[in-house]
């Protein structure tokens, strides 16, 4: 049977007969390549992720599921450091704590959100990787939103962008002479971003496969960011199983009351009008079908790496920069919030010696991942980075398909009891204010915002319904009117936090502590808190029910005490 090939032009071909040839394994190298896989605003706790939670286990990445779930491992417990996308990306590359790299002022978005670029340009994981391993490093998608003048050391091919559109996106070019493309910036018009994402990053794989070094690909497509736009071949995609509507739980459109002891424009939300529940539940919709093109690209990536006898020396992990809201505490939409469906994200992973349908419980983050990475490799974390290796957690270290890199990083970090032992049993995340990055849904607004409407499929659409380019949103002004009951803040300038996200066992709960500020102005650093929040999730999922007002001085002391070894942490001195 043939394979589907994904096609920019908006097309599939079938690759008849590709199934007759058996892959031929090649000679085994002592340093495994590696696939990281990221998707954009991808939630687990929603369903929109893996494990399914849905009902009848319904997934728009069935594909996934089977090759990297199913024949791999999962994290049970996974978070998100900073639940915005360029700080969870810098610290993803330079294995660092948001505190550890942020910067008063700069330039871009938000100030670029705050992020020190200069120094995570200058100490990416993929540096390490080429300098002292030996790797080629090729970058597919999306990198950081602020992007960089010149390509960060570490990076041999660089097809990337801050996001950019799904409809004719543009890219940075480098090292893609071999691909057409020369170096500089280019602008695929009338293509789709995730086609062009997976197309470059599956011809980069094939070629440097016969180099005889190793390689690490990073494919980051923009699915499922704003503003949610699937493949034209996708547009009606609606298998009769899935959900007819987004999750809708007790804190979907819930009362002022039941909001009042929330921080900030938590508690002030307006209630979801019929309006935005439709735009909601089409963004739901278009979410998943943005995740069809995702699914695509990790069937093809896993056959590529098949075709070219490679399985037994690649690791594929597949995983996102954040969570995301559907109408959750009455926000129709984005991100940037301590609570779990922002900041829970999957994680799964495949590879010689991860046994297929294992899991493993010990908490972490995206930080984690560059040690991961390098210590895959063979190679020692730089002394700078926050994260801890989690490959004595996804690896039957008896196995006998470790290559000797692998084996050798298992070793200098001791015993597996004591590793183990050692390991956290809480997860700290860390967010500042960005803006408050108002929604609004009502026609009328909607006819002041004719960018905000298409036409798709020729561009970009922030409509719900893309057949008919309606049921819209724009981006409001500010001040807003007095009670408008159509718009929404994403946040204001309370929502800055840092939290414990406590994973013990019988102690499933969240705390955080918040200060008002904005640190593109003045550097907030927690000495003047002014607000606190505390859940139960186990007796509280929904996270309604705030324990800090009825919390003792003694245990709230104590809460912040362990909270504050985190947030003055660095290197080695993390926990």
């Amino acid at each position: 049977m043939g394979r589907l090939l994904l096609c920019t032009c908006g097309c599939f071909i079938l690759a008849w007969g590709q199934d007759l040839f058996l892959p031929v394994s090649k000679p085994r190298q002592t340093r495994p390549n590696i696939v990281w896989l990221l998707t954009d605003d991808q939630d687990q706790a929603l369903g929109g992720a893996l494990p399914p939670t849905a009902t009848n286990a319904a997934t728009p990445l069935p594909r996934t599921k089977k090759l990297m779930m199913d024949q791999g491992v999962l994290a049970e417990n996974w978070y998100i450091h900073t639940p915005i996308c360029s700080p969870s990306r810098s610290e993803l590359q330079a294995g660092r704590y948001f505190h550890n790299i942020k910067q008063v002022g700069g330039r871009g978005y938000c100030a670029g959100m705050h992020v020190n670029y200069t120094t995570v340009n200058e100490n990416t994981f993929a540096k390490t990787l080429k300098k002292e391993g030996g790797y080629t490093v090729g970058l597919f998608g999306k990198y950081l939103n602020e992007m960089p003048k010149t390509v960060p050391n570490g990076y041999d091919a660089w097809l990337a962008n801050g996001g950019g559109n799904y409809i004719s996106p543009s890219f940075t070019a480098s090292g893609m002479q071999w691909y057409g493309i020369a170096d500089g910036h280019h602008s695929f018009k009338g293509e789709y971003t995730t086609a062009v994402v997976g197309n470059a990053s599956i011809a980069w794989i094939r070629k440097v496969a016969a180099e005889d070094r190793p390689f690490f690909a990073f494919v980051s497509p923009k699915a499922a960011h704003e503003p949610f736009n699937p493949a034209p071949w996708y547009r009606d995609a609606w298998d009769p199983t899935w959900p007819t509507h987004e999750p809708r739980g007790a804190n979907w459109n819930c009362s002022f009351e039941s909001r009042r002891h929330h921080h900030g424009n938590i508690a002030t939300e307006p209630m979801i009008t019929e309006q935005a529940s439709r735009i909601i539940t089409g963004i739901f919709k278009n979410r998943w079908r943005t995740l069809l093109s995702v699914d695509d690209i990790v069937g093809e990536v896993v056959a590529t790496i098949d075709d070219l006898g490679l399985s037994n020396s690649t690791y594929f992990f597949y995983s996102s920069d954040h969570g995301f809201q559907l109408g959750q505490f009455n926000i129709p939409m984005d991100k940037r919030h301590v609570y779990e469906w922002d900041t829970k994200i999957h994680l799964v992973g495949r590879g010689p010696g991860i046994r297929p349908g294992s899991t493993f419980a010990q908490p972490g983050t995206q930080v984690d991942m560059a040690p991961t990475f390098l210590g895959l490799a063979g190679l020692r974390a730089p002394s700078a980075m926050d994260g801890k290796s989690i490959v004595p957690f996804i690896l039957d270290a008896s196995s006998g398909d470790l290559l000797e890199s692998t084996r050798a990083h298992l070793v200098a970090l001791g015993d597996h009891d004591a590793y183990t032992k050692a390991w956290r049993t809480e997860v700290f995340m860390e967010y500042y204010y960005c803006n408050r990055n108002v929604k609004c849904t009502s026609s009328l607004l909607a006819r002041h915002c004719p960018e905000a409407i298409g036409p798709y499929p020729k561009r970009d659409s922030n409509c719900a319904d893309l057949r008919n380019n309606t049921d819209c949103w724009c981006f409001g002004p500010w001040p807003l009117k007095k009670h408008d009951p159509t718009c929404y803040e994403t946040e204001d300038t309370t929502n800055n936090w840092i939290a414990l996200r406590d994973l013990r066992p019988g102690s499933n709960r969240v705390y955080a502590e918040f200060q008002t500020g904005d640190q593109t102005k003045s550097s907030v650093d927690f000495d003047r808190v002014d607000f606190r929040e505390h859940y139960d999730l186990d007796a509280d999922p929904e996270q309604l029910h705030n324990l800090a007002p009825n919390t003792t001085s003694e245990d709230l002391q104590a809460l912040s005490a362990r909270l504050r070894v985190w947030f003055r942490c660095a290197g080695a001195a993390c926990p």
